[in-house]
């Protein structure tokens, strides 16, 4: 058992390369219009009321940008995001494609997008909903408004997460011996398909750490009921494949 447990650890290390541009990770990318210059910094605005806490952090790799003004701008309790929540990957330095990606499961619902202009001065859009898991969005830079071009679901990035999770199952179901593989193919299917599907609509972490234990009590009582295995065997493997196939999600 301890051996299996082992090998199955290490096949978590595995995929992390060959699949590094895979998983759930939501985003919302900003096109700048009109913007002349590259010397200019963009972060999105978000409500921090409900985690004060994080409005005098700073992301270690964004500390030079402390005394900026895009870091000490906010309207009320609305702050730039990606400088203060390491959970929310941007680019902040202009570029000269003027288009900015901001992802991983920090991305807000609701936000802003503020811009530091070259000669400091703040500029803030309208407030826009996020209503993709891969929100696009054209900013022109003259009257601050926001266009969506609201992405439809990756029908391609969903086969290709659904196969990562199923083939990562099966590969744990195998070293338990679990047979019945079917089962857990089709199982698999059906919450992954669910699990993609909420994360569509709503890509908040602790939604997605919920909707991941809800899955993984649901697999156990499937496979109690159509596996004739020993349940505690079944619920070491049922605990360890889903803990693999969601830190996957997250290292990727």
């Amino acid at each position: 058992m301890k051996k299996k447990l082992f090998i199955s650890l290490l096949l978590l290390l595995l995929p992390v390369t060959a699949f590094a541009d895979t998983g759930p990770k939501p985003s919302i990318t900003v096109k700048l219009k009109n913007m002349n210059s590259t010397n200019y910094k963009i972060d999105l605005l978000s409500d921090f009321s409900d985690k004060k806490d994080y409005i005098d952090d700073i992301v270690d790799q964004y500390s030079k940008y402390k005394n900026e003004p895009i870091y000490k701008f906010h309207e009320g309790d609305w702050y730039a995001t990606a400088l203060r929540n390491f959970l929310l990957h941007g680019s902040i330095e202009g570029n000269a494609n003027k288009s900015h990606t901001f992802t991983y499961f920090g991305v807000p619902n609701e936000f802003k997008v503020i811009i530091q202009m070259p000669d400091g001065s703040i500029k803030v859009s309208e407030l826009l909903q996020k209503k993709a898991f891969d929100y696009n969005v054209v900013l022109d830079i003259n009257d601050m408004k926001l266009v969506s071009e609201n992405k439809d679901i990756n029908i391609f990035n969903y086969i290709k997460i659904l196969l990562i999770t199923v083939i990562m199952e099966l590969l744990i179901a195998l070293l338990f011996k679990t047979k019945k593989y079917y089962i857990i193919i089709f199982t698999n299917i059906i919450t992954n398909t669910l699990l993609q599907f909420v994360m569509y609509k709503n890509s908040s972490m602790l939604l997605f750490i919920a909707f991941e234990f809800i899955i993984f009590i649901s697999e156990y009582f499937i496979y109690l009921r159509y596996i004739e295995f020993d349940k505690n065997k079944l619920l070491t493997y049922t605990l360890l494949a889903n803990i693999i196939t969601m830190l996957i999600t997250f290292i990727l």
